[in-house]
Order: C-alpha cells, then structure tokens, then sequence
C-alpha cells in the first residue's frame, strides 16, 4: 500500500485517501485499504463503498477521496423567553379626518393570573465522535437568564401575573404594573403625577407639569413644555412641543408624532413618525424617523439611525452622532480597571490565608484574630469572585456593544443637505452638498456615504 497515503484534518473529522504513485497498480483489496485505515489509527466512520470504490474501479476512480468522516458535536440550543402577550405596543390607525390622533398607542395589559411568559430551559449537547474513535465534548446551551420583576410570579418555568395591570420588560426584568389613568387634560386639579406603576393621560399634558412613573407613560394628547420621566417607555399619540424647555426621560423607548424644541433621552430606541426639529435627542438604541425630517440641534443614536431627510434647505446647522464609541471606550477602560482592582484584592487574600494555613501546619494552633480572619476570608473570597464574574459579563457585553458601534450606520432615504454634521466617534464629517438616498457608515476610519441603490460610494455628485 505505498502507492496510497491518507490526510486526516487537523480536526480529525475527515480522511482523504490519495494515490501517490502515477503509475496505479493493477489491483487492491478492500483488505489492504481497511490496513492502511488501522494503520493511521482510523476506526470510525469508514466509507465502505469507496473501498469498494476503490478496489473495483481503481483505474477510473479520481483522488483525493473522502474515504472516513467523523460526526461533529452539536451545540446545545441556549434556553429563551417566550412573551404570551405584546410587550412592544401597537398602533391603531384612525379615521383621516381625526389628525391628531391617527397613532393611537394601544399599552398591552393582563388580568391577574394570566401567563405572562414561559422560560424555555437550555439543551445539552450532543457529543462528536473524530476518525479515531475518540468523543468530541460538546458545548451545551447557555442558560436564560432573567428576572422576576414586581407582581408577577414564577411556576413550573411559567410566569403569571398576581394583579391587574400592564406588562413591563427591561433588561431581562418581567413586571407588571398597576396603573394610574387621568381622564382629560392635565390640570390643576390633578397637579404633579409621582407613581410607582404606568401612567396613562388621556390628554394633553401643559407646559410646567411633571409626570414621573416607575413604569411606562402614554398620553393620548399633545405634551408641551413638561418633563416627564418613565422607568419604561413613554407613548405620545400627539407630538412634543418643548419651547427648549420640555424634558423627556425614558429607560425604554419614546414613541412621539414629532418632536420641536425638546430634550429627549431613550434607554432604548426613539421612534418618531413626524418630524425632529431644533431638538437635542440621545438614545442608546435607534433613531427612526421614516417620513419626517431633522432639521437643527443635536441628533445621537447608539446604534442606528433611519432618517427621511436630514438639514434643510437653508443649509441649518444640524449634528449627527452615531454609535457612540467614546462613551462606550470610556465605559470599557472603568470596567477593566474594576476588574483589576478585584482580582488584585482577591489574589492577596488567597496569600493572607495560604500563610496562616502554613503556620498552622507548623504550630497546630492559630490566633483568634487568625481564625476570625479565615472565616471573614471565605465569605470575601465568594464575593470577590461573584463580583469578577459579574464585571466580566459586562466587559464581553461591551465587547458586543464596540462591535456593534462599528457596524452602526445612518440611512437617510430622502435627502441629506449641506452643513450637516456628522460624528462617528472622533472621525466627524461635514456635507458641502446635497445627497439623495444615502447610506452613511465608518468604514476604515472614513465616514462614507454611498448610494442606497448599489451601494456605492458617491465621490461629491451634486444632486440639483
């Protein structure tokens, strides 16, 4: 058989038989190929029909062949959250001639004892096996990791709700909510609103008031110059008239008609079906504003932004920030400095504690403040590891969110005008002209701009 070699992958999952000899020989035995095979220590997955391949056709048969292959492990499928209602909201067009509240923001709610959700647990997974007989752990699914939040609670991997109320999910946090309801207008009578749940104004919100809610905000009106703050989303059926002094604050999404003159800040995604003007806006998700246009003040997305015009005519000054890199690179240089302090203090109790162990060795007794210290050492110890793993669950979340920043784009479907500025972390870029239908990206520490339609970068055509 030295006419044949074999090629085992680095992987040991696959053989390839190779003729190395040009002149074949007449004949092989399916026997002195099976030696070959135990020679090289191949026992598993042998493809008996290329052997026969071989041996009856060995003239006409081309090489290389596979001739074993092993069986590859298979991940474990990781555990997940299935919602049994909507958490996001819809929107229920109205008539045309009702203008002011053609998006009606329909909140999900549930009745106590309703299955609000179901935990899926994760799979093990299936072990390989190479050429060699030999098993291939697999990698099982990770585990789903979320929490039960306020009245709601957990059976047999399902979870219920224990009041009335309407559903919140942040962060991996599932509550439910109860909620405070003012039938109108905002007004003197009512005053300030301060409440733990959800809030609902079925009305306008005037200039001065203030509506702080631990869970979501949805008004069904107009909100001038207010401040309100949401633990969860805010949903404003009508727009946002903030004559530079309204404030809105959510840890979830801000859903408005448009926004003029405000300050809006969004844990999570801004949607705006109209218009953002002369606004300053930053949101640590999106930014979708699909017919409407920004023009003026300060526009910052973490991730995406979806724009149909940006600028005007007039050539406004109008800043742009997309993915938020400094943040992000600030945020990461704190975390591994806490991850350093941590091992740093965990690595000199382990010697504190290895010395005393050696004295103890030496002498059989030990000093009560030595004793008391083991005992303080052991609980520390578990903390300091606990904290190190919650820090390094951070760190690769940033990791996830650098890469993310870097693939972050701004769409602009309309038209991009002159002295718009654009930031993608420190790189920044002004337009001198007017762009139609664009994409804008960083791509090796350039702000491009390419055209939707192929894709291609424009090199400053003028769009008259």
């Amino acid at each position: 058989m030295n006419d044949f070699d074999l090629n085992i992958s680095k992987d040991r999952l696959t053989v390839y038989i190779n003729l190395i000899n040009e002149d074949k020989p007449e004949i092989v035995s399916e026997s002195e190929i099976n030696e070959l095979l135990s020679s090289y220590g191949v026992t598993f997955g042998i493809k008996k029909d290329v052997i026969q391949q071989i041996a009856s056709n060995l003239s006409v048969t081309s090489y290389p062949l596979l001739i074993a292959e092993g069986q590859p492990p298979v991940k474990g499928q990781n555990g997940y959250l299935k919602l049994e209602v909507n958490v996001e909201g819809t929107k229920e067009s109205l008539t045309e001639e009702v203008f002011n509240l053609r998006d009606i923001i329909k909140i999900p709610s549930v009745t106590k004892g309703q299955l609000v959700a179901t935990i899926f647990s994760n799979t093990p997974g299936v072990p390989g096996k190479d050429v060699h007989g030999n098993e291939i752990q697999a990698i099982d699914g990770k585990p789903y990791r979320y929490r039960i939040g306020k009245n709601t609670i957990e059976t047999n991997s399902r979870i219920y709700a224990t009041l009335d109320g309407q559903v919140s999910f942040l962060n991996n946090n599932i509550s439910v909510q109860p909620l405070f309801e003012v039938q109108g207008d905002l007004d003197l009578k009512t005053g300030n609103i301060d409440f733990i749940g959800n809030v609902t104004i079925r009305g306008n919100v005037p200039s001065g008031y203030t509506i702080k809610a631990g869970g979501d905000v949805s008004i069904y009106g107009l909100v001038e110059a207010a401040e309100i703050i949401a633990g969860g989303s805010i949903f404003i059926s009508g727009g946002i008239v903030g004559s530079n002094k309204g404030r809105l604050i959510a840890k979830g999404d801000i859903v408005a008609s448009y926004i003029n003159q405000s300050h809006i800040e969004a844990g999570n995604n801004l949607e705006v079906s109209g218009s953002i003007l002369h606004s300053h806006c930053t949101t640590k998700g999106n930014i979708n504003s699909l017919k409407g246009s920004i023009i003026g003040g300060v526009i910052s997305a973490g991730k995406n932004l979806q724009i149909h015009n940006i600028g005007n005519d007039l050539h406004t000054k109008t800043e742009v920030f997309v993915g938020k890199l400094n943040e992000i690179y600030e945020e990461e240089k704190s975390i591994q400095k806490e991850i350093e302090i941590a091992r740093n203090d965990l690595q000199k109790l382990v010697i504190i504690a290895k010395k005393i162990a050696e004295k103890y060795k030496l002498t059989s007794s030990l000093s009560p403040e030595e004793i008391g210290f083991l005992k303080r050492q052991k609980v520390t110890e578990g903390e300091l590891i606990d904290r190190i793993n919650d820090l390094e669950e951070k760190y690769r979340n940033i990791q996830s969110q650098i890469n993310s920043a870097f693939e972050s784009s701004l769409v602009v479907s309309g038209s991009l005008y002159p002295n718009v500025q654009l930031h993608f972390g420190k790189y920044q870029r002004i337009t001198n002209q007017v762009f139609r239908g664009v994409c804008i990206k960083l791509l090796n520490k350039e702000i491009t701009i390419s055209a939707l339609s192929t894709n291609q970068k424009i090199e400053g055509e003028l769009v008259k």
